[in-house]
């Protein structure tokens, strides 16, 4: 599942700079008879910023040839100026003006300033942007706002000129200073973005609390800062956010989806629904919100509308690599390996670099004990990802299949170091120990596994395998009863209960315990009562 709508989708780089460039502009900014040193100010480091971004716009277009951009705008581009127009309403959102010098003098604020870039990184960032049309409506939006505010704050200062009455001239001063504030919130805004990019969500928090204080009303700087909140793990705030962010601007698409994602991480699949269809309501065409509309029917297992919204997500955007993905898990999980394998084939025909299709793909063959080319896949999935530790897990299963127990050791001992947590892990080494007849090895790691997992009856029960291996029957005991606790329906457990009790000539516990494991449907509890000539 994609998890929120900030940044969705990585393309590779087009383009390889040497070496980051600076940009550094100055401005002089005449203050009216309305300004104060903060509202000169701000209106400074509006014009110095422009000028910067222009600048930086140029600079960038320069780099790419039209074709390029005519693909990765995805609009049709009537003229050089629209194209750097929207260059100008990205980068605002991706760059930071950082003042060098600055001077008040009472009638005059002369702002010093530079924009610092790494081009490279850049063109990264304008492919994120440029590949999600709703993303880059937004970053226009906002600075289409910037620009609705100054051409408002020029209109003012020209009627302040003329106006005599002084409750009109309070009037008209109390407007000025709404649009300035609204000038200074889009900056804190783009700062904002800015660090939520780079990941430093602290400051992006403060920088939107901030655009928020000056301008109650801006639904973008509560729909980013829900975000941030959503990084945090802390739900409720953003779901708050992302609402407030609504009631201001009820037909605000984005925020139905992010707050249909925060809604899915809380299980709350019923209220995220009714956000995806919300979403879809508001713009038929949001390939997106298809997306984690399925997401939501597979988690419920709905696996026939989940199939349907894949669909439609596909023949929106056919090619969405991720879609193609899930919809191959939805075919997975029905057992419609034949399709599966399509999607997935088609998800890295898209994007060779898609791991998790590879990944998916290793689990059809598993499951079709298809265990060479499974390996492939898993081996594949490492390739792209070093880190991806089911893959590691997965690919230790397959080499065990494949009697391969030296590599199947080294896997989960891959994944515990990537992930120390991965109780499956430490399980599954154990098993292989207590195959190897390396029993307090065995031990040592479904101990662990418990630790990790307090409830984890698999262990448990192993354990006390171990246990009797090694003629402890007192813990084996203690753990098969352990084992029955957490899952009371455990015939296996009781089964093996049994046999220890058996082992310590304890007959009469012994035939009570095959006894229920019989009577939960094991077999070799039923053959040994058979035996005995013992019903159950």
């Amino acid at each position: 599942m994609k998890k929120l709508f900030f940044i969705l989708l990585l393309l590779s780089s087009m383009s390889v700079f040497a070496k980051t460039k600076t940009f550094i502009r100055e401005y002089t900014y005449q203050a009216s008879d309305y300004d104060s040193k903060v509202t000169a100010r701000v209106n400074a480091l509006e014009e110095v910023k422009r000028l910067l971004l222009e600048e930086v716009a140029v600079f960038i277009k320069s780099e790419f040839e039209d074709s390029q951009w005519e693909k990765q705008i995805g609009d049709k581009i009537e003229s050089g100026e629209f194209t750097e127009k929207r260059l100008i309403s990205i980068t605002a959102g991706i760059t930071q003006t950082e003042i060098l010098e600055e001077k008040w003098t009472g009638v005059e604020y002369w702002l010093k300033a530079k924009i610092t870039i790494d081009p490279d990184e850049m063109k990264k960032q304008l492919d994120l942007i440029l590949q999600d049309k709703e993303k880059t409506k937004e970053l226009e939006k906002m600075r289409q706002m910037a620009d609705d505010a100054r051409e408002e704050i020029e209109r003012l200062k020209h009627e302040l000129e003329s106006v005599k009455n002084e409750s009109e001239q309070i009037v008209l001063q109390n407007a000025y200073k709404k649009n300035v504030d609204q000038l200074d919130a889009t900056d804190w805004s783009d700062k904002g973005y800015n660090a939520a990019i780079k990941k430093e969500y602290d400051k992006a928090k403060s920088f939107y609390l901030r655009a928020i204080e000056l301008n109650p009303d801006f639904s973008e700087a509560y729909y980013s800062l829900g975000f941030v909140y959503d990084k945090h793990g802390n739900y409720t705030d953003a779901i708050r956010c992302y609402k407030k962010a609504i009631e201001i601007y009820p037909e605000y698409t984005e925020a139905y989806l992010n707050l249909g994602t925060v809604y899915t991480k809380q299980e709350n699949y019923s209220d995220a629904i009714k956000c995806y269809k919300k979403a879809i309501e508001l713009n038929p065409d949001y390939s997106m919100a298809y997306y984690n509309l399925g997401t939501v029917y597979t988690k419920q297992e709905n696996y026939s509308d989940a199939i349907k919204c894949y669909k439609k997500a596909i023949e929106l955007n056919p090619d969405d690599s991720m879609a193609y993905n899930n919809l191959g898990i939805v075919y997975g999980d029905q057992g419609n390996y034949f399709n599966a394998i399509k999607c997935y084939n088609r998800a890295i025909e898209i994007n060779p670099d898609n791991s998790e299709a590879y990944y998916n793909l290793g689990i059809v063959y598993k499951n079709r004990e298809n265990y060479a080319d499974a390996i492939k896949c898993y081996k594949k999935a490492i390739e792209i990802n070093p880190d991806f530790s089911n893959a590691y897990y997965n690919l230790g299963i397959a080499y065990g299949k494949h009697g391969n127990y030296s590599d199947e050791i080294k896997c989960y001992k891959r994944v515990i170091e990537i992930n120390p947590d991965y109780s499956k892990a430490y399980y599954n080494l154990g098993f292989v120990y207590n195959d190897q007849e390396k029993y307090a090895d065995a031990i040592k790691c479904y101990k662990t596994a418990i630790e990790i997992n307090p409830d984890y009856s698999e262990s448990y029960y192993n354990l006390g395998i171990a246990y009797f291996y090694q003629e402890n029957y007192a813990d084996a005991i203690m753990c098969f009863n352990k084992a029955i606790e957490i899952n009371p329906d455990y015939s296996e457990a009781y089964y093996n209960l049994g046999i220890v009790y058996d082992n310590q000539s304890n007959y009469g516990d012994a035939i009570k315990c095959l006894r229920k494991s019989a009577r939960l449907g094991n077999i070799e509890a039923q053959s040994t009562l058979r035996k005995i000539g013992k019903e159950w």
